[in-house]
């Protein structure tokens, strides 16, 4: 049989990784020539425990053993009562307190969670009486997925040339910069302002004090919602499971993903207050997503992911590992353009990288690190044909 040559859209430009030989990887990447290469995917705000835990898999799937298949609502003749498996309670309940007071709901990716946080606002402005309330305020640049409306949220610049095809985006969308002023917008017809933890779209440069007690106030003053996204700096990267909690706001809605399983399993999570809890009352009917999308691998992940920070105490040792990042990048002559907890991005020569510090970098890692970096010094010099070092040609 003809093998077939698949350069469509799934996997568009990519090639075919074949099976690696174990000994030509390690704990953060890959061995290349006795060289040790930390995978660029770590930077991606997923693997915050690199790959160094194999016995992870097998763990979920020993806890997946005591539930069904899926978690679905289970609903039969004898009993209509909608189920859903413990562990999605169990982990509810871990959320709940980790928090401080949030409830729960689950999906599958970023996109997803953002979606069902910003309709939950609108449902919000719905039952409280203020249907006029329709608009998203959201930040530029900022990126929240790739759904319809996640994307017509989104900068323009974060997304591909013509993200929509025939479709026209969602219009009810107002971006603004973080520097707006109160008078900019008619707060009379906002249900939410969108905003990420902290805008990995412009060099990973945190939010000021201003800046949050600028949305604090418009909050009080005119009945709009905060929605917190904070899928790419949640799950551990700032010294805590969830990346807002040292600033000086605390949202009404967020949501959280990509490192929260450990990056083993796809789950994303939206996150509500008691205000909505108990404005939406008891007989609400939710509309998004259901409970027998597949998500229990996910839950288990983060189960697992959460028992893993605890036992080895991870969190407590971000600020040793910011210090130490930061010696290795200076030393090796990169820039720091800016940071938010592990998450750092560096420069040369104009040109910007993203790097991602893992939970459990030890020494193995940072010398792979100083190691990559020297190669990516050098390669900079060589394509610019001068030293660096000595300051232009």
């Amino acid at each position: 049989m003809k093998k077939l040559d698949f350069k469509g859209l799934i996997p568009t430009h990519q090639t075919r990784l074949e099976k690696l030989d174990p000994s030509q990887t390690w704990d953060y990447g890959y061995i290349k020539d006795e060289r040790k290469i930390i995978d660029c995917l770590l930077h991606y705000s997923c693997f915050m425990l690199g790959y160094r835990y194999p016995d992870f898999i097998d763990n979920v799937a020993e806890m997946m053993k005591g539930v069904k298949p899926e978690t679905a609502e289970t609903q039969t003749v004898i009993d209509d009562t909608p189920k859903m498996n413990h562990v999605s309670y169990e982990l509810a309940e871990k959320l709940y307190e980790i928090s401080g007071g949030f409830r729960v709901f689950y999906q599958l990716s970023g996109s997803d969670a953002v979606e069902g946080a910003v309709k939950l606002a609108s449902a919000y402005q719905k039952v409280t009486g203020n249907d006029h309330k329709k608009k998203i305020v959201s930040m530029t640049p900022g990126y929240h997925g790739s759904t319809l409306l996640t994307s017509s949220c989104a900068w323009e610049n974060a997304m591909p040339p013509d993200p929509f095809y025939t479709l026209e985006p969602y219009q009810g969308v107002i971006r603004v910069e973080r520097d707006f002023t109160e008078d900019d917008v008619d707060w009379n017809e906002v249900a939410c302002i969108l905003v990420e933890t902290c805008q990995y779209g412009e060099c990973i440069m945190p939010f000021s004090d201003e800046f949050w007690a600028k949305l604090n106030h418009i909050r009080d003053k005119h009945n709009v919602l905060i929605v917190i996204d904070d899928v790419f700096m949640g799950g551990g990267k700032t010294g805590h499971f969830i990346g807002w909690k040292h600033l000086p706001i605390v949202p009404d809605i967020f949501t959280q993903g990509k490192s929260i399983t450990g990056g083993y399993f796809p789950l994303s999570i939206t996150y509500y207050n008691d205000k909505i809890h108990k404005a939406l009352g008891p007989d609400f009917e939710w509309n998004h997503g259901y409970t027998y999308s597949f998500a229990v691998a996910g839950i288990c992940s983060t189960l697992e992911y959460l028992r893993i920070l605890e036992r080895d105490k991870l969190l407590d040792n971000t600020d040793a590992l910011v210090e130490r990042a930061t010696k290795v990048f200076t030393e090796n002559h990169f820039s720091i353009a800016g940071r938010f907890g592990l998450h750092f991005t560096i420069s040369i020569a104009g040109v910007n990288f993203m790097y991602l510090i893992p939970l459990n970098a030890d020494d193995e890692y940072f010398d792979a690190l100083d190691s990559n970096l020297k190669e990516l010094f050098d390669l900079a010099e060589r394509k610019l044909g001068y030293s660096l070092i000595a300051g232009g040609r």
